[in-house]
């Protein structure tokens, strides 16, 4: 679901939506409408729930970003891109009316407490066709799992940079606003393992809650499928 979503969120075509939209910078389109569920915020608490986004990027993305709609009116403008590009590139797809049902089974019984990307994106209305509304269910799970992460991530000491780093080196870091010198972490890869694993272990427990064994090992299948039509079908970036 990550690497689906993922897709979307990095795809020329949403960059161009989010300039037809308005946003003369795709990147304060970006910041400005995935959070928009934050409501009207600052940019500085913002960028504390992004977690691994320089902070002074995520401040001037959002304060341009929420210039042009408002938080809630981006956030709604993310929304329908993420249900547009799932009716346009996932409507062939096996059981998607099938992965929006068990994703809101979880989402259903999952609480919200500290996990504030999740909490203001699982209030958002689901579309009502099924290929749109499972990717619209896909990116609310992903954004649970972030949150999970991140929580873990900050409290194990591991900063944004050296988790990059450790993740996927320079240009990755790049991406995420961080100016060089990169610490790399080295001396910290065994605690990032165990954060991953942790992330791991607490999602298992969260899709357990709300599924059963079949169930889970359905979506899991339904969802592998749901990334594959997207690679098939999307347009390379580019």
């Amino acid at each position: 679901m990550g690497e689906a979503i993922s897709i979307f969120m990095l795809h020329p075509e949403t960059f161009t939506g989010s300039i037809a939209a308005g946003y003369q910078n795709p990147l304060a389109g970006y910041v400005a409408g995935r959070g928009g569920v934050l409501g009207e915020a600052t940019g500085t608490t913002v960028a504390s729930v992004f977690v691994i986004f320089e902070p002074s990027f995520v401040c001037a993305m959002w304060d341009e970003g929420v210039a042009v709609r408002g938080a809630a009116g981006a956030a709604k403008v993310y929304w329908d891109q993420v249900g547009d590009f799932g009716r346009k590139y996932l409507a062939d797809a096996e059981g998607v009316a099938r992965i929006a049902q068990l994703g809101e089974k979880i989402i259903a019984e999952t609480p919200i407490a500290g996990l504030p990307m999740y909490a203001g994106w699982r209030n958002m209305p689901l579309a009502d066709d099924d290929a749109a509304r499972a990717l619209q269910v896909m990116f609310v799970l992903r954004e649970l799992r972030g949150d999970v992460h991140f929580n873990l991530l900050v409290n194990s000491g591991i900063t944004p940079v050296e988790a990059h780093m450790m993740h996927g080196g320079e240009a990755y870091t790049r991406m995420f606003g961080w100016p060089e010198p990169f610490a790399d972490g080295a001396q910290k890869r065994e605690r990032y393992a165990e954060v991953e694993e942790a992330t791991n272990r607490r999602m298992t427990d969260i899709f357990d809650a709300a599924l059963d064994r079949a169930e889970a090992d359905e979506l899991a299948r339904l969802s592998v499928g749901a990334l594959e039509r997207l690679k098939a079908d999307v347009p390379p970036a580019g």
